[in-house]
């Protein structure tokens, strides 16, 4: 008997590539993805899929969303990272692009958002090659979703810290289900590529799970008003639950 495909999911960039986590219409399901690529076999076509990462990148780098996250997040802001500007797709060394970003518009691009532009190239590809299966793929942010899921409140506590990994769990257990979040932390555990995969890596892919599944009616975006595209005409904005 075929396995079923997941009917939504939420993605997490990690080491080992992509931490998923999605309802298949009967349970919650967990995996670990070397590649965007594989995800194919595991979610169904047209699913909701909410992914962690950056999708469109403005010229400049400046992305409204990424500015109103930052401040509803206020205590938390720090989580959400300076988007490259769109030039920086292009294969370059950290060198080059820190200077060309520098001389374009005065501001370098931070070591961050640099290691993480082979995920966000990974990411458009998936979406320019398999558009027909993901037209409804989201950016979420993780940390947005947790404070949304607490009230609007931001998390006080690190996510890297004891204090905060419990605070994310308590939230993860209300709303996915204790016995849920166990198994789905067993299976993780389990897979092969575990060792490619951080402890929050898991929790950030849950909740990104978690608002996949929600109606569009309990979800809302950055930036509040009208939807940012930049120059290609892409979409630019930040999914979370509505409060």
């Amino acid at each position: 008997m075929a396995t079923p495909l997941m009917r939504s999911a939420g993605l997490d960039g990690c080491r080992a590539g992509w931490v998923c986590v999605g309802w298949d219409g009967r349970k919650w399901v967990a995996t670990v993805l070397s590649s965007l690529a594989q995800s194919l076999a595991y979610v169904a076509s047209g699913a909701r899929v909410c992914i962690d990462m950056p999708v469109g990148l403005s010229e400049t780098g400046l992305r409204a969303c990424d500015q109103e996250a930052r401040r509803l997040l206020g205590p938390r802001r720090s989580s959400v990272f300076a988007a490259p500007p769109s030039f920086a797709m292009q294969e370059m060394s950290y060198a080059e692009l820190n200077h060309e970003s520098k001389r374009r518009y005065g501001r370098g691009i931070s070591k961050q958002a640099f290691y993480l532009l082979p995920k966000i190239r990974e990411t458009a590809r998936h979406l320019y090659d398999h558009r027909d299966r993901c037209q409804d793929w989201r950016e979420v942010h993780p940390e947005l979703c947790f404070a949304a899921l607490q009230g609007g409140v931001p998390l006080s506590e690190n996510k890297k810290t004891q204090a905060g990994y419990r605070q994310r769990m308590a939230i993860l257990r209300a709303r996915l289900g204790a016995r849920a979040v166990t198994r789905l932390i067993d299976k993780l555990d389990a897979h092969p590529l575990r060792a490619g995969v951080a402890r929050d890596d898991i929790l950030d892919a849950m909740v990104c799970g978690y608002v996949a599944r929600l109606d569009s009616k309990q979800l809302r975006a950055l930036p509040e008003g009208g939807v940012e595209q930049n120059e290609r005409g892409d979409a630019m904005q930040i999914w979370f639950p509505s409060a």
